[in-house]
Parts: C-alpha cells; sequence; structure tokens
C-alpha cells in the first residue's frame, strides 16, 4: 500500500473512477486494488444511504452558525496565523483553492478561498461535511477516523465532490476530543507535494498551543482551588442583607460585598484597597467609627446603632464589629457587619406618628362637636346682634365684629383638629411637582418680601408624580410658614427640587438658615400641640405628618443650632393611586 502520510500521489483517476462506478452500481470490485480507507469510506457512506450522484447539505440557519463560531473564537485565533502559511504552500501548485475549519461535527465555519473558487456553491460556511450527510471527505472522514488523510478526485463517494482533491487533519484537545478539522481543497490534479504535510503540521501546531492553553487553564484551576475558602467566603458574604466590610491592621479594606456596596454607594472595584476613612459615604456622626476602633482598641463592638447619611437622607446602621489575628495572635484586621435598619426604624416612628392621631382623633372625634355646637349658637347671636345695631352703637359693634372674627378663628382650628380624626382621603392626580412650586412660589413671595426674607428656588428636572394637590400645597405652606417664622431680615428659604433615581422618589426640600431646632425639640416635632411658637397650635406638623402619610411617603428633619432646619419630603414616583 503506497503511504499517503507522506505525500498525495498522482493516481489513475479513470480507473478509479471505473472502480466507483461498479461500487456504487453494487458490482463486485477487488478491494486490494482500492486504498484501505477509501474503500471503508465507501462502505460507510452506503451504508448512510448516500445517494452518490445528488449532492445534499444539511445547512445551520445564521444564528445557529453565529452560536458555532463563537464556541470555537478561541480555537479559531489559534489557527488563523497559520492560514496564511497554508495558502502560500497551495498556491504555488495550484490558483484554485479551498481552505477550511470544520467543528467537531463537521459543520464548516470559515473558509478561505480564491475568488473564482469562492462563486462555487460546494464549500459555503454553516454546510455540514459529516459522512452521514454528504459520503467520504477529508472532513468527514477524518472525523470517522480520528487521524490525518487526502481524499482524491474519485475517492469521494459523491460524484459531485470528485473534482476536488482534498487533505483533512484533526485537532485534538489534550485528552483526544476531536475539536475541529481543517481541510484543504485543491482541484484534482493540481495538488503539491507538501499540502498534506503543511495542513497537518498547521493542525498540530494550533493542537499543540490549545492544549498549552489548556493546561495553563488546569494550573489557574488548581491556584483557584488553593482560594476556595476566600471564594466560599465571597459567595456566603455577598448573600448575605447586611454589608460586610473587611479591614487590614492599616485599616485597608481587602473585602467588600454586595449590600455594602448599596449601604456606601459605592463599587467594591473603587472600595478595595482605600483606607476606610476615605469612603466617600455614608459619613457617621461619630469622630471615629467603630470598625476602625477595633483595630485601635483591639476589641469588639455589638449591636451599636450609628446614624449616618448618605447625602440623600439619614440612615441607620447597626454594627457589629469582630478581630482578625494570625498565627501570632497580633491583630491582622477586622470585620464589619452593618445591617441597615433604617426602615425598620421608619416604620416604628410612622407607628408612634399613628398612635399619636390615633389618640388625637379620639379626643377630636367628641370635643370638636361639643365645641362647635355652642359656637355656632354663639356667632349667629353676635352676627344677629351686630345687624340690628344703630350707628350710635358703633363700638359695641366692633366688638361683635371682634367676637366674630375669634369665633371663625376656633372654628378654624376645630376643622384642623377634625382633620385628624377624620382625614379627608386625597384626589390623586398626575402633575408636576415643580409647577406645584413655582405656583405656590408666587403667592409665598408677597408674605416673604414684607418679612425681609428671600426666598431662592433649586428645581432639577423632575418626572410626573401622582400626589393631591391641594393636600401638598397645604403641606409645602405649613413648612414654608416655619420657615418664615424662624427666619431673620435678610434671611433666605431655600425650595429644593430632587429625582433620586435609585429609590424611585422625588424630593421637596425646605431649607432656612435661622436659628435651628435642638435635639430635644426635634424628638417632639410632629406632635399634636407641640409648639415652641407664641401663637402656633402645634397642628400644622401633624396635619403635614398625616398628609405624606397618605401620600405613602415620608418626611425627614435635619437641624443643627445655628445653622438652620432642613424638612425633606420624599414621594413615590411608580405608585399609582
Amino acid at each position: 500500500m503506497i503511504d499517503r502520510l507522506i505525500s498525495i500521489p498522482r493516481l489513475n483517476q479513470p480507473l478509479l473512477f471505473h472502480k466507483w462506478e461498479k461500487f456504487v452500481n453494487g458490482e463486485p470490485i477487488n478491494e486490494d486494488s482500492v486504498f484501505v480507507e477509501t474503500m471503508r469510506g465507501w462502505q460507510r457512506s452506503k451504508e448512510y444511504g448516500i445517494a452518490p450522484h445528488k449532492l445534499s447539505f444539511n445547512i445551520l440557519s445564521e444564528s445557529e452558525l453565529a452560536g458555532r463560531r463563537a464556541r470555537i473564537q478561541e480555537l479559531f485565533t489559534l489557527y488563523e496565523p497559520h492560514l496564511e502559511t497554508i495558502k502560500k504552500t497551495v498556491c504555488t501548485h495550484s490558483s484554485s483553492y479551498y481552505i477550511l475549519l470544520a467543528d467537531h461535527e463537521g459543520y464548516v465555519l470559515h473558509v478561505d478561498s480564491d475568488q473564482d473558487s469562492a462563486q462555487k456553491m460546494h464549500f459555503i460556511p454553516g454546510t455540514c461535511f459529516a459522512e452521514r450527510f454528504v459520503g467520504n471527505n477529508a472532513i468527514g472522514s477524518v472525523l470517522a477516523t480520528g487521524v490525518p488523510l487526502t481524499v482524491i478526485g474519485a475517492e469521494h463517494y459523491v460524484q459531485a465532490l470528485q473534482q476536488w482533491t482534498s487533505v483533512g487533519a484533526p485537532i485534538l484537545d489534550g485528552q483526544g476530543n476531536m475539536l475541529a478539522v481543517i481541510q484543504v481543497s485543491v482541484p484534482c490534479g493540481m495538488e503539491g507535494p507538501y499540502t498534506f504535510s503543511i495542513t497537518v503540521a498547521a493542525a498540530k501546531a494550533v493542537e499543540a498551543r490549545y492544549i498549552q492553553r489548556q493546561m495553563a487553564s488546569q494550573l489557574q484551576e488548581i491556584s483557584n482551588n488553593l482560594s476556595q475558602l476566600i471564594q466560599q467566603r465571597e459567595i456566603i458574604f455577598n448573600a448575605m442583607s447586611q454589608g460586610v466590610l473587611i479591614i487590614n491592621k492599616d485599616c485597608v479594606v481587602t473585602f467588600f460585598n454586595k449590600a455594602a456596596e448599596k449601604i456606601w454607594d459605592a463599587p467594591a472595584s473603587e472600595a478595595v484597597g482605600k483606607k476606610f476613612h476615605c469612603l466617600r459615604s455614608p459619613k457617621c456622626s461619630r469622630d471615629e467609627s467603630f470598625l476602625v476602633r477595633t483595630i485601635r482598641e483591639e476589641r469588639p463592638f455589638t449591636n451599636l446603632e450609628c446614624n449616618c447619611t448618605n447625602g440623600h437622607h439619614d440612615i441607620n446602621l447597626l454594627v457589629n464589629t469582630s478581630l482578625f489575628r494570625d498565627e501570632n495572635n497580633a491583630v491582622a484586621g477586622a470585620i464589619g457587619i452593618y445591617t441597615d435598619v433604617t426602615l425598620m426604624r421608619r416604620q416604628e416612628a410612622r407607628i408612634r406618628e399613628q398612635e399619636k392621631l390615633a389618640v388625637i382623633g379620639q379626643m377630636a372625634a367628641g370635643v370638636a362637636h361639643e365645641i362647635r355646637n355652642p359656637l355656632t349658637s354663639v356667632r349667629g347671636f353676635a352676627q344677629l346682634i351686630r345687624e340690628r345695631m344703630d350707628c350710635k352703637n358703633s363700638s359695641l359693634k366692633e366688638y361683635m365684629e371682634i367676637m366674630i372674627q375669634e369665633i371663625d378663628q376656633a372654628d378654624s382650628f376645630i376643622n384642623n383638629f377634625l382633620q385628624l380624626a377624620r382625614p379627608k382621603p386625597p384626589q390623586m392626580q398626575q402633575c408636576s411637582l415643580n409647577d406645584l412650586v413655582i405656583q405656590f412660589i408666587r403667592i409665598f413671595e408677597s408674605q416673604a418680601f414684607l418679612r425681609g426674607v428671600k426666598i431662592i428656588t433649586k428645581l432639577q428636572e423632575l418626572p410626573l408624580i401622582v400626589i393631591d394637590i391641594g393636600q401638598i400645597k397645604q403641606v409645602l405652606l405649613n413648612l414654608c410658614q416655619n420657615a418664615l417664622q424662624a427666619s431673620t431680615v435678610s434671611g433666605t428659604i431655600t425650595i429644593v427640587t430632587e429625582y433620586l433615581y435609585k429609590d424611585k422618589e422625588a424630593c421637596l426640600r425646605v431649607i432656612d438658615d435661622g436659628p435651628g431646632i435642638s435635639q430635644e425639640d426635634l424628638d417632639k416635632l410632629g406632635t399634636p400641640f407641640y409648639t415652641t411658637k407664641d401663637t402656633g397650635t402645634g397642628l400644622g406638623l401633624s396635619i403635614s405628618y398625616a398628609i405624606i402619610d397618605r401620600h405613602h411617603g415620608r418626611m425627614e428633619v435635619k437641624s443643627r443650632l445655628g445653622e438652620g432646619t432642613s424638612f425633606c419630603i420624599y414621594l413615590p414616583v411608580d405608585i399609582q393611586f
């Protein structure tokens, strides 16, 4: 038998074609006169039921082709540098050629050819050259045998392929599994002596480089296994709802889990490697954080609450810390676990407010009824007396006017009182919060002008929100009147709007530069009848809190003595009532 691994022999094609005709017609032939692999290929093709005179393809869709190409992209990257070498070798003997790369199932994924050959339709991307579809050929037979081989002219079982001589060489992984096949095809009779060897050499080079990468990958995997405890730590900590932060003995952040990213509003990539005190937020009111103190004092802290601000609003963190020690029992670092209890504290505050309002409501329902009835009678008689007085009793008539005004003021107070007992349901409609503020400022600005106070607005672009316009205006009026009364001549009231995209909230702030509110008074804000003003009723903020609560929002207050006060209203923008 001719050694076909050394060179490509020039076979007697007419004689081979005659033997092929006899085989496909079922006539007996002398098998010894045909190469062994050729005869086996014909037999396999016949068993598959391949039609020898008709070439039919199984072709991938564009999406399937793209998917298969993506899966061998790494292999193609290794194969591509050898393509030019193969092309130069083939072109020394033939101006027509095809160079194909097929995957482990025989689907052609990449085709390189001369311009004339490119017009022919046999070798196109997405075509499957497995033997079960097109009979024996270089790609299909390499897949069937696992070794490099050549199929020359009439050695092809399907007649349409017999115009080509094709060399196929497999690319295997480190375990001997088929990855891909390189096929080089030239017109039959244009074979070069080095086509086979250069194709096999290219396949072996790609294979060696791929195996080298596999080994590097395996070494990396071994390295990864050595750090398995670290990986497990990250998985567990990132699944926690609490923020987990680890620092070394120099207070440099070494670990930052997903929940910590939300609390600090910073990605782990930005936090890790920085000193703990360099993290931008949340800012703690304490001079030194518990985690840093854990390192300095070499002791843990348990269940300590810390009030912080993250730039938009206050957050409450429950802090637990613990120490790490090295093999010499020296401090190596510390871990801090931060539980965001802000929502829980807000809910507790809301429950307290609702309890206050419930008590006041029960009082209001009975007391207002008992007071309003006699007041109505008194006002009616006062009005009747006023109308029946003549001009000579002008002083008494003036007294009647004063009585009626005072009765109306008392009635207004009762109306406010009843709002706590029987709150009016909000009439929701979609509107622009900025437009509402602008309309309100036009009315309120004159009051501020008379007091020598300047109104400043800083309105950011906001999405439309669904609110009761009248009730929100009432809240804004209450806050602005409080700010105006707290301001001195030449003072300023700043009204700010902004959209908190992350929280899906619209924020409305009323800020004054007045004397501020003490911590003792801050804790009592919103309590019905509690007021620091000589003429106040103590109901304005209570009603405001109730209105914002009915809008599923919240109100926060920040104040420092001598620096002023900021009331922040947060309203949801994605809730439809």
